[in-house]
């Protein structure tokens, strides 16, 4: 199983993004279950409205077809708020869902872009 962070997926729908071929390259690599939670989802669709194209709808339909999606309960999101306090805020709290659902499935993998991630110990980043 593997965490699929905002960061690629924009990557992957975006053309002139600069981690594009790196992100396409790496589609064929990602042979496991992926997981995103709904903090990615939103993310990524905001994301595409602002690139034109695909509707969003299209892209949700085609986003929760690929990946499971873990969906917060208000209690994730106060276990968020402590790791973004332990991380003293230089993980951005949208990151810090990002890791409680990493967590909370029991997976150590994520496929990301964003360098904030390399900050977190025991954390695979395939990028």
């Amino acid at each position: 199983m593997i965490f699929v962070d905002s960061s690629y997926l924009i990557s992957r729908i975006i053309t002139n993004d600069k981690y594009h071929e790196r992100a396409v390259e790496l589609e064929n690599e990602l042979n496991e279950r992926r997981i995103i939670n709904n903090t990615v989802l939103n993310e990524t669709l905001n994301a595409f409205t602002k690139s034109g194209g695909t509707s969003v709808k299209e892209l949700f339909d085609k986003l929760t077809d690929i990946h499971e999606v873990v969906y917060l309960s208000s209690a994730d999101y106060a276990e968020s708020a402590e790791l973004f306090h332990h991380y003293d805020s230089s993980i951005n709290f949208s990151d810090c869902t990002v890791l409680h659902t990493l967590f909370k499935m029991k997976t150590n993998k994520i496929v990301s872009f964003d360098s904030d991630f390399s900050k977190v110990k025991g954390l695979t980043v395939i990028k």
